[in-house]
């Protein structure tokens, strides 16, 4: 819980994607993993995270501007900055590499994606904060986020290049270690 300086969380939205504090909600947008594999058949890593760093940024500067069914809502969305970005198409890009969706390759790949998403929407995130300033309930949640950026950090370091390509998991590997850096640098 990256913000339990604030309170608890106490359930989900609707969908059940979007754990958070009461009264908030979740700025979603999603990208077609399938847009990021090359003629060659490798993942485009480069160009996947020029692409969250395009969403992440007009994400930031629509969450003020969207509108909300509550007063309340309206106003977290302002304190939190709460964005989401998912992906669509796990499973025709796990098909085009011939792997099963549920086999260990497949789970590979899918973490090795999402912690590369993940990383970069943070660092993203970071790099906002250091010209902007961080989200206007960070400091009050400094530490429980910091800790969780860390424990993402440790499972992007653990992932496994004997189910997934070594250069993905490099990428997430690095994209963590800058993610984290630069969030105890600004704040996110």
């Amino acid at each position: 819980h990256t913000c339990k300086g604030t309170g608890r969380q106490n359930s989900t939205n609707p969908c059940s994607e979007y754990v958070f504090l009461n009264n908030t909600a979740c700025n979603l947008a999603s990208l077609n993993l399938m847009k990021f594999k090359r003629e060659d058949s490798t993942f485009d890593i480069e160009r996947f995270k020029a692409a969250i760093r395009i969403y992440i940024t007009a994400q930031e500067i629509l969450v003020d501007n969207a509108c909300y069914p509550t007063k309340e809502i309206a106003e977290n969305s302002h304190i939190f900055r709460t964005l989401g970005l998912g992906f669509a198409n796990l499973g025709s890009l796990c098909m085009s590499y011939g792997l099963p969706y549920d086999s260990d390759e497949g789970r590979a790949l899918a973490g090795a994606i999402t912690a590369i998403m993940t990383g970069q929407a943070y660092a993203t995130s970071a790099e906002i904060a250091a010209g902007i300033g961080p989200f206007p309930g960070f400091e009050a949640n400094r530490e429980p986020m910091l800790r969780v950026m860390g424990k993402h950090r440790a499972a992007a370091a653990k992932l496994d290049a004997t189910f997934v390509p070594e250069r993905l998991a490099a990428a997430a590997r690095r994209v963590w270690e800058e993610a984290e850096e630069l969030g105890h640098k600004h704040g996110y």
